[in-house]
Order: structure tokens, then sequence, then C-alpha cells
């Protein structure tokens, strides 16, 4: 399901400004979730804890967190929808049936279960028969890229049951496609970009540079190529990461419930890939009292955001989960209370000339305040008493109390 959390973000800065370039950035500052993951994640929430997989739960977790992400860019019918006193199908064709119907093709047991559930996660908005078609063959997509069936298979499949023109190429279909957001109109282009590439990420760049409804193709297409490829664990993590608690929650539970659970879900794996060669000198470094190098992020992490380097975006935590996970790992927590250990030793000394500059010696604060609100009185807040007067970040801070609402 991450899969298509991954292709909603990547077309999110498109969908409104639409790319035909193939070798668009993949990620951006403004890239973000829209409403196509929460209401990926409703259903996902729909599937986990009602066994009965009702019709009024799954309109409860929609309207529960369409209501609470209230910003994440709905229809004018859906948004209606979301505020109704009593809320009814209104007979849509749109595609918002299938951006939001990939949990069902990783949880469904059978092709007849993921049809089944297909049609019920659509008919409470999408009751359309072109709405309930749409929910339906990416479901099935999803499920039989899960069987291990052949792009050939899935491609004579679809067409059969759905009657979907899938024998299209995307290099056909680039020139001449304008938005749509039909399901007849972007499902068939969803699937031909999983059809048409070799890998997730080209699945992805398929599905994006096509134009059009960018985020939504994005995320149909990103659920079969999950199914099919290893996702880059970099977009997987960084994307991860974007996700409030909440929403990460409903995720983990999902991937629980259908045995599919990741080690490294925010990719902490990047931090010792740079600290494998930086580490032992920002060690020495901190040691002599004075920095030299160029390894401030990824020693003492700090929230994303807060910078604009390359660095800040690649190696900033995305909140204080991932802080939480960032202490709580067996090497990289024991590095940081060690370099941070090293750090207080300099008690005494000028901090910007330790740090080796104001900046620098203002993302150490940064990082400490971040670490002192995951572990309240420990090492952390030694050091901001030491060098700061005990006064934290006042922008982590911040940071941290937005990030929380």
């Amino acid at each position: 399901m991450l899969g298509a959390i991954i292709g909603d973000v990547v077309g999110s800065v498109y969908e409104f400004n639409n790319t035909k370039d193939y070798y668009f950035h993949l990620l951006t500052p403004r890239s973000k979730f829209t409403d196509d993951t929460v209401m990926t994640l409703a259903v996902a929430k729909w599937l986990t804890e009602d066994k009965t997989h009702s019709h009024e739960y799954l309109v409860q977790c929609m309207r529960e967190l369409g209501l609470k992400y209230t910003w994440a860019g709905y229809g004018g019918s859906f948004k209606r929808w979301l505020i109704e006193r009593e809320p009814k199908p209104y007979n849509s064709w749109g595609n918002g049936s299938g951006m939001r119907v990939s949990p069902v093709g990783f949880y469904a047991k059978s092709l007849d279960e993921a049809l089944n559930l297909a049609k019920i996660s659509a008919e409470v908005t999408h009751n359309h028969p072109e709405g309930i078609k749409g929910a339906q063959a990416i479901a099935a997509a999803v499920f039989l890229t899960r069987q291990g069936k052949s792009k050939e298979e899935i491609r004579e499949h679809l067409e059969t049951t759905f009657g979907y023109d899938l024998h299209r190429t995307i290099d056909g279909i680039r020139p001449e496609y304008t938005y749509d957001v039909s399901c007849m109109g972007s499902t068939p282009e969803a699937i031909i970009a999983y059809l048409d590439s070799h890998d997730f990420e080209s699945t992805i760049r398929n599905a994006v540079s096509i134009g059009g409804d960018s985020d939504t193709i994005g995320a149909m297409a990103g659920a079969i190529a999950q199914a099919a490829y290893e996702m880059p664990k970099a977009l997987a993590g960084y994307c991860y990461g974007l996700l409030t608690p909440t929403l990460r929650h409903i995720l983990d539970n999902f991937e629980r419930t259908i045995d599919n659970t990741t080690e490294d879900p925010f990719n902490l794996q990047r931090f010792l890939d740079m600290q494998q060669s930086d580490y032992a000198t920002a060690l020495q470094e901190m040691k002599d009292g004075e920095k030299r190098s160029h390894w401030i992020w990824y020693i003492f992490p700090q929230l994303r955001g807060l910078g604009h380097s390359s660095n800040s975006w690649i190696y900033g935590l995305a909140d204080v989960e991932e802080a939480k996970a960032y202490l709580s790992h067996p090497v990289l927590g024991a590095r940081l209370r060690e370099v941070t250990q090293a750090m207080l030793a300099n008690q005494g000394k000028d901090i910007v000339a330790v740090m080796g500059s104001a900046i620098d010696a203002r993302k150490l604060r940064s990082s400490m305040t971040l670490f002192d609100v995951v572990s309240p009185n420990d090492i952390f807040r030694d050091v901001l008493s030491a060098f700061y007067d005990g006064k934290e970040d006042k922008r982590s801070l911040g940071f941290i109390r937005k990030m929380e609402r």
C-alpha cells in the first residue's frame, strides 16, 4: 500500500502543473500526501478493524479521516458527502474509487474477494458502474500481480473483464493525453504505466509524465508496482516520513495484518551509510573541541524543514516519531550519545568556536532540543544547559507543536 502513497506524493506537485518530461524531479520540498493517501488509509483502516467489511464502517472511516485532513484536496461532491448528516452515494464515475482501493488488492485472499471488496469500497460514493469498474480493475491488477501473474496475463485478464484497451504504450499516450478524472480516462493509463515499466521508479515516472491527474494516476500505478517490484528505500522512507503519526499507525496496523512489515520504514540506513566514513572523524573533532568537516545533519540530526540544503532535505528527521526511532536504534542512538558526551567535554569553551560557525552552533541547539523532547532530562538537556543557558531552540519547538496538531 505504500506504493500508492509514494505515487500520490510524487504526483502531488504535478497535478495542477503537469509535466510530460519523463525525467522530472521525483521529490521536491513541495511534495506531500493528498486525499488519495488519506482515503487509501481509510480503506485500510476499514479492512483492518471491521472483519464484516460493512458499508457503514467504511463510511465512518472515510468521514473520520476526511474531516481530520480537510486540506487534502477533495473534489466538490466528495466534500459535500463528508459533511452530510446522512451521506449517500452520488453516482460518481470519477477515479476517486480507484485511487483508494489498493489495500483491497493486498488484503484479499482470492480474486473474487478482491472484486467484492472493491465493489463495496467504491459504491459508498462511486456507485456508477464505471466507478465500480475502475476500483475493481485496480484491485484485480494488484491482486494478480501479487500472485505472480505475468504482465501479459494481467493485460489479457483486465481487457477481457473490464473492456479497457491496454495494448497502448506510455510513449503513445503521452503526447495527446490531457487532464481526465474519470475512471474510464485514467484507470487504464495507470495500469499501462505499470505494464510498460521495468521497475518501481519507471512505473511512477510513466504515470506522472503523461500529465493529467498525476497524483491519482501515480497512486493507482504505484500500488500495482509495489506488488511487482522492490520499492527504492530512500523514496519509501521519505514518503513514510511525510505521513502523520495517525496515518502511519493505520499503515503499520494494515501491514501487520497482511504480514508485510518493514524493519526500517523511515530508512534510517541513510544515516548509517554516511556515518560509515564520517562518524569517527566527527567524534574526534568533538573530542578536539573543533569541528572542521561537513557532517552536521547526519551526526546531530534535526527536523526536516529547518534547513534549505540538500543534506537538510535528505537527512532531516520527519518528526518526533522518527527521532524516537533514531535514538532507540542500537547503533545510531549509541553514537548520538557518544558524540554528545564528547561535545560536553568542551564545556566552558565558546560554542561557536567548537562548532566552527554560528550556523552549526544553532544546528546543534536544534538537534539537542529535538532529542530533549524525545528523552527529557537526558544528556541532551546537559548540552543545552552547558552551552545555551538551558534555552531550547524555539523554531524546533514550534515545528514539533505544529506536527502534533
